[in-house]
């Protein structure tokens, strides 16, 4: 069963975005794959602190 891993800046999404993105991933994974729509796919969301993401060669600091 696949695992996809997604990190993200802490805070920066919705419960309903991190719904939306398992849903999303998880229908790409099974339909790329040719498998059964209630097969297990894994999605995992890491939240990132603040100061310890980075892009671009800066540091990601979230909107005020």
């Amino acid at each position: 069963m696949p695992v996809a891993k997604v990190y993200v800046p802490e805070g920066i999404l919705t419960p309903d975005q991190r719904r939306e993105i398992i849903r999303g991933i998880h229908d790409v994974i099974v339909g790329v794959e040719k498998r059964p729509a209630n097969s297990p796919t894994y999605v995992l969301i890491t939240e990132i602190p603040a100061g310890d993401w980075g892009a671009s060669g800066n540091t990601y600091v979230p909107p005020t």
